[in-house]
């Protein structure tokens, strides 16, 4: 069904935005007026889930509209893949991609495929070895922006291989940060003003658009501009010691004090501060462009950020344990959609697949529009290979429900289903060699090299579900369940005095899981 008032989409994905972090989401301390003000007047999606996790299967799942979890995990697009670009070839709408999130331009992956302008922005993780061989200046120190505790020295005192890595990957950011001038400098600021910069110069204006700006802030580095100005935290403005860029790809148990936990979340918030600063000016931006009126805008992240213990996580500071917790899955999801009454939250769960088909829908290219998709015989796409269900309906008010649960985990690793009353995670490995799980990736190269088509070639058994090599297949060993009203953070398992609930739970996710295979 076409959307009247929408003419064009503009899709935001902030990496490792924890939801719990806006306004809107009900945090009393962290500053995100224009998000929450974007919610206020919009749609609030209050159950929103991303199912296969990390970076590369949720953006593969929102390219394609169709789950990961059941079918595979770090991998790239295949010619077998049918990519929300490719749904729009051939048609009107103008199509373009901004970004700096590394991973989504990973050589020979296809990301960017069929984008008609694509503009990636140099720096962020990863592609920040680009600048390893710039000059550092000499008051800029690796060791500086890091906790003394955290870097170890053998008996010759030099500072052991994980040191030195995490001083590496320190300065390789020092070298294109030591420049800085102002906020405008920061990763987030840069990808929003090159979207703001194709929206009003690069454009055709008499054709509707599709933009997907991706931005990898508020990803680490941690480098908000209290950082760069050498002053204190707004948010932890008593702290002393070293600005804290990075941390190690470890538990924080024996690693990290409090006082350090405290201090990374508390710049994370300066950062998330930071990006809603410069969203609030590429939405003032479509505002003055006349664009406001007619685009859809939908605004979410690819997963969260586990950020120490108790309420903030289970014991991570980095993702670096393929873990399905409230705190990475849930993610937040906001709309404005031009043409309808805003001003509501939505209780449904969703999940990331919803996104793809909620853009086509909008663009008016639903279910019927897209069967016919192809070119002179070249057929695009099939309608029925995709899992989203357009979130138009329930936004309209036609609907209350979209789904009555929502699943997420790590393909191989975890499996997890959250309802209005529980949450279960289900175990996949219990033990897995982590050189191998690496060099299945990495193809024994530790950069990549061919880890994506090997990858591709796994079925059900997984070595591989993330892009960090010092991380480890390390779960629990038994499944886990939460009473989610009573235990929103699950902190306290009862899987062993409610077992017919937990059976309940897994039988669900089991057929669920089972029934997308066929699919």
């Amino acid at each position: 069904m076409s959307q009247d008032k929408i003419k064009n989409v503009l899709f935001i994905m902030l990496d490792t935005l924890q939801f719990n972090y806006l306004g809107c989401y009900g945090n009393k301390e962290v500053k995100t007026p224009h998000l929450d003000k974007f919610a206020e007047e919009g749609f609030l999606f209050e159950n929103a889930y991303s199912e296969g996790l990390p970076t590369i299967p949720v953006r593969r799942a929102l390219l394609t509209g169709r789950y990961t979890l059941p079918y595979g995990g770090w991998r790239p697009l295949t010619t077998e893949d049918t990519s929300i670009t490719d749904v729009l070839w051939c048609r009107e709408v103008q199509t373009a991609l901004v970004y700096d999130t590394p991973p989504m331009r990973l050589p020979k992956y296809g990301y960017s495929r069929g984008f008609d302008y694509v503009r990636f922005c140099n720096g962020h993780e990863l592609d920040h070895e680009t600048f390893s061989n710039v000059p550092l200046k000499e008051e800029f120190k690796g060791e500086d922006y890091l906790s003394p505790n955290w870097l170890k020295k053998n008996e010759d005192g030099e500072y052991d291989d994980s040191s030195k890595s995490l001083i590496r990957e320190a300065e390789c950011y020092l070298k294109q940060r030591q420049n800085w001038n102002s906020d405008a400098d920061n990763y987030a600021s840069v990808v929003i003003s090159e979207a703001d910069s194709w929206l009003k110069e690069k454009r055709n204006p008499e054709r509707p658009f599709f933009l997907w700006l991706d931005s990898f802030d508020p990803h680490e580095p941690w480098d908000p501009p209290s950082v760069w100005e050498n002053k204190p935290c707004p948010y932890n403005p008593d702290y002393e010691g070293n600005p804290l860029l990075l941390a190690p790809w470890t538990e924080i148990d024996g690693v990290m004090t409090e006082e350090e936990c405290e201090h990374i979340r508390a710049l994370y918030a300066e950062k998330v501060t930071l990006v809603d600063k410069w969203l609030g000016k590429l939405f003032d931006s479509l505002k003055a462009q006349g664009l406001w009126d007619n685009t859809m805008v939908i605004v979410t992240s690819d997963h969260g950020q586990p950020m120490g213990s108790g309420e903030h996580g289970h014991g991570l500071m980095r993702k670096c344990r393929p873990w399905p917790y409230e705190e990475l899955v849930h993610v937040p999801l906001l709309v404005h959609a031009p043409g309808m009454e805003g001003g509501k939250r939505i209780e449904s769960f969703v999940q990331n697949v919803d996104i793809t088909a909620t853009v086509l829908d909008g663009l008016g290219l639903g279910t019927d529009a897209v069967d016919e998709t192809g070119h002179e015989g070249i057929s695009t796409y099939d309608a029925d290979d995709m899992h989203g269900i357009s979130l138009l309906p329930v936004m309209r008010g036609e609907t209350d429900t979209v789904r009555d649960f929502a699943i997420a985990g790590y393909y191989g690793m975890s499996w997890s289903i959250v309802d209005h009353d529980y949450s279960y995670i289900h175990w996949l490995q219990k033990e897995i060699d982590t050189d191998s799980m690496n060099k299945v990736f990495y193809d024994g190269s530790g950069s990549g090299g061919n880890a994506g088509a090997q990858s591709a070639k796994l079925e059900m058994k997984e070595d591989m579900w993330t892009c960090v090599p010092g991380a480890e297949v390390s779960v629990p060993q038994s499944d886990e369940l939460y009473d989610r009203r009573k235990d929103p953070f699950q902190l306290n398992n009862i899987i062993e005095s409610n077992p017919e609930k937990a059976k309940e739970m897994l039988q669900k996710l089991k057929l669920y899981i089972g029934e997308l295979r066929t699919s």
